[in-house]
């Protein structure tokens, strides 16, 4: 467990360091790269972005952040990869449905498996063989159907590491490809995110499981909520919504639904001012007082549901958890 503020220091520390990348790469007169730092998807299309121009600077950032960024929206992007549009940009590879294209070149395809297989086929990569094994895992870990040692390392490594982590990665993975799983210090990654997973997999085990699965978190744990939802997935919910607590007044919202389902996780997160997938979506909703955030939420929720209340499992700090209707 994280000392209280830790989330909310490690988030201003990440913003400030990406403030000086952004105002160096425009300084220097550098090719701007800027990708989502969620997942492999994103990482690796960052990678592939600088194995074709390695001068790069690479920005990475959360779609709220691009949406909202003051700064990120001044700058004209050469590349932009699995996120929403920043207002103005060279080249974009998206596959998000939510996310609507407006670069100057577009590769975009709502029924591609991964951005990543976009940007190899825009930036003439196809052949490359570190660039097709990139893409490989991030096929696999975009589309929760990890068959590969190499996905399952690099997803833990993403999820495991910090944001100059994640930049350490994109480098890495553009000289040399998947051997960097190999490198100790990416193994320290790993181990961190193994631990996570092990707590989030108790958590999941613990929980009540009802065919639709409404749970909010009074505290942010630290677990992998993605991962939480797909566990719960399977094990019977075919609808997912998580609610956590995050920085700067805010609730993230981990949305998921299977396929029998009759719900659409991107449809509420994007009622939500976020996007995604059918199967897999989320949203930040910021407001002053957090309370209030956390009532905008609930209003969607009814509104998407048509519940008069909604049936939501309360965990608190201490992860034991009640059932509680809002």
């Amino acid at each position: 467990m994280c000392p209280p503020g830790y989330s909310v220091l490690v988030s201003m520390l990440r913003i400030i360091y990406r403030v000086g990348q952004i105002l160096y790469g425009l300084a220097a007169g550098k090719p701007m790269g800027l990708s989502d730092m969620n997942d492999v998807d994103g990482i690796t299309s960052a990678a592939l972005f600088k194995r074709t121009r390695p001068d790069a600077v690479v920005v990475l950032a959360y779609p709220p952040e691009v949406k909202k960024g003051v700064l990120i929206r001044r700058v004209y992007w050469d590349f932009v990869a699995d996120l929403p549009c920043p207002g103005k940009a060279r080249f974009r590879a998206d596959h998000h449905e939510t996310n609507k294209p407006c670069a100057d070149k577009e590769y975009y395809d709502p029924e591609a498996p991964a951005s990543a297989l976009l940007a190899m086929r825009g930036l003439g990569l196809e052949g490359d063989p570190v660039a097709e094994a990139l893409v490989k895992v991030a096929v696999e870990t975009d589309t929760a159907r990890i068959e590969s040692r190499e996905a399952e390392l690099l997803d833990a490594a993403v999820k495991g590491a910090g944001y100059r982590g994640r930049l350490y990665l994109v480098e890495r993975l553009a000289r040399e490809g998947l051997k960097v799983i190999d490198d100790p210090r990416v193994q320290g990654w790993i181990e961190r995110h193994m631990e996570v997973k092990r707590r989030t997999e108790e958590m999941a085990q613990r929980l009540p499981v009802r065919k639709e699965e409404y749970v909010l978190f009074e505290k942010d744990l630290g677990l992998s909520y993605r991962y939480l939802s797909i566990l719960l997935e399977r094990r019977g919910a075919e609808f997912t919504f998580i609610v956590v607590p995050k920085p700067f007044f805010s609730y993230r919202i981990y949305a998921g639904a299977r396929s029998e389902s009759q719900r659409d996780a991107a449809v509420i997160a994007r009622r939500l001012g976020g996007g995604g997938h059918k199967y897999a979506a989320g949203a930040l909703v910021r407001a002053f007082p957090r309370s209030r955030a956390l009532r905008l939420i609930v209003e969607e929720l009814r509104g998407y549901t048509g519940y008069e209340k909604i049936p939501f499992i309360v965990v608190d700090g201490r992860g034991e958890f009640r059932e509680e209707e809002f």
